[in-house]
């Protein structure tokens, strides 16, 4: 019987609730599912996906990974999370997307620790996970693990961190993921937070600006509150409840180093795409796009680290 920790039991409480978000939200669904069914994220050819076998290692219950390897023509997902507790969550949103019983299977476990065999699976994809592991140690461990259960001239997709990290990574999510942890007014808003809730505060705070300043137009102020969204109050969620946040320590060096150890070759940094959202980080996708923007840069660096990259035979 596997062992948690308490960092991992932590953060998949925190992410099963967090995920569940996906299933109320189609637009926010189908974000991440026309990213995840879109071949190119992997620098691979549609073909490499039919009848092959695939693990998405700390699935979570979001489900949209699962139907675009399924709508991509897999012929298995394999997930793995900690626990049981998310399985449930899962098999209820795959039902509801039409996916037939047998395609994907449960595993409860680590991505420190696999209960898997080695040389598995044609494709293991893990996306944003080693970021929420205590330390560099466990993150080493876990791409070790899924270096293990990857077939000889098989695939590894991580999504692995933030590399060359700008200020907003340095400075400014700290800050506010300090403020979480410390102050009970600002936390409590967070692990309460509304959509509709938010939008009547915004509300109330133009109106009296509107009240006040002729030059500020109430019909403006509607449309920038509008663009506060389930997708909006999810993301501030995901950014600060987590209680491990190294996304800016594991850099291109530091994944190729761990990738080379463990036998892969063809190390691929997967190229930034623009994100299209609809609520109010619509006009911050840009900056995250065009990386080679003096101030994208000052503010992002080169961006989020996701890499592709085969086992040698």
């Amino acid at each position: 019987m596997q062992t948690y920790t308490e960092i991992e039991k932590q953060t998949k409480e925190i992410y099963i609730e967090q995920h569940k978000a996906y299933l109320k939200d189609k637009e926010l669904f189908d974000r991440f599912y026309q990213d995840a069914v879109d071949p190119a994220r992997y620098l691979l050819q549609k073909e490499f996906f039919k009848g092959i076998d695939v693990l998405d290692a700390g699935c979570g219950n979001t489900a949209y990974f699962e139907k675009a390897m399924h709508d991509l023509g897999a012929q298995s997902v394999t997930c793995l999370d900690i626990g049981k507790e998310w399985q449930p969550v899962l098999k209820s949103a795959l039902n509801s997307l039409g996916i037939q019983e047998g395609f994907v299977s449960m595993v409860a476990g680590s991505v420190t620790e696999i209960p898997l065999e080695s040389e598995s699976f044609d494709l293991v994809c893990s996306n944003g996970v080693i970021m929420h592991l205590n330390g560099l140690e466990e993150a080493e461990k876990a791409v070790a693990e899924m270096a293990r259960v990857t077939k000889k001239g098989g695939k590894l997709y991580l999504y692995v961190g933030v590399s060359k990290p700008g200020i907003v990574d340095r400075y400014i999510v700290p800050s506010l993921r300090k403020a979480y942890f410390e102050d009970k007014e600002f936390k409590h808003l967070i692990d309460t937070i509304k959509p509709d809730e938010i939008q009547s505060d915004l509300q109330d705070v133009f109106d009296s600006a509107a009240n006040n300043d002729a030059t500020i137009s109430k019909s403006d102020a509607c449309e920038i509150i509008k663009l506060i969204t389930l997708d909006t109050t999810t993301f501030l969620q995901n950014m600060l409840q987590v209680p491990i946040q190294q996304g800016p320590l594991l850099g291109f060096d530091w994944v190729c180093n761990i990738l080379d150890k463990n036998g892969f070759s063809q190390i691929q940094r997967i190229p930034n795409k623009y994100w299209s959202r609809k609520d109010i980080r619509k006009f911050l996708a840009p900056f995250h796009f065009k990386s080679e923007n003096r101030l994208s840069k000052i503010f992002y660096g080169d961006g989020h680290l996701k890499i592709i990259a085969t086992k040698l035979k």
